[in-house]
């Protein structure tokens, strides 16, 4: 195992299991971005700190402010578009366009440079309900809507601070 990695283990979160964000509107900080070979296939991994959450649904109280949750798509089956709905994901942390998204692109975020490292990207949780299918019943599932945060200086500033703390390259050289 690489040092990145060991070092990304032992300065992780524990958890005895992974935690989802519930319905709401959040604001969120960017822990790490990778990708997994797993039993259920190719998933594709963001941990995300929410840093600001709002209720949206009467019913369910968002995650709290401090949390650090998982947003995980399985990339696998290009039929339920987990890859598609990531990329997305990519694209509002980023403010890039669909065509500028490449495997080299995708690389800069997955890999030990971690260009999404502490950056902030706006989320809106929503429930959404999957249809009756092939016999089985229809479920509510969440859904995301992702949305990008222009930066201030000061915001800026912070982040890179962050990054130096965590051994990280510059942004402007991650995305090199």
């Amino acid at each position: 195992m690489s040092n990145a990695a060991l070092a990304r283990i032992a300065t992780a979160q524990a958890t005895l299991g992974a935690q989802y964000l519930k319905a709401g509107r959040y604001r969120l900080e960017v822990q790490s971005i990778r990708t997994k070979d797993g039993f259920k296939g190719l998933s594709a991994i963001a941990e995300v700190k929410v840093m600001t959450s709002e209720r949206t649904q009467a019913n369910t109280e968002p995650t709290r402010p401090g949390l650090v949750a998982s947003y995980v798509e399985n990339a696998s089956d290009a039929k339920k578009n987990g890859g598609g709905r990531f990329k997305a994901f990519l694209m509002a942390l980023a403010g890039a366009e669909e065509h500028e998204v490449s495997q080299d692109f995708i690389a800069k975020f997955t890999e030990a440079n971690q260009a999404g490292a502490f950056l902030l990207v706006d989320c809106d949780v929503f429930p959404k309900t999957l249809p009756e299918k092939e016999g089985r019943p229809g479920k509510v599932i969440e859904g995301y809507r992702w949305s990008n945060v222009s930066l201030t200086d000061a915001e800026l500033a912070s982040i890179e601070s962050k990054r130096v703390a965590a051994k990280l390259p510059q942004l402007a050289d991650a995305l090199a």
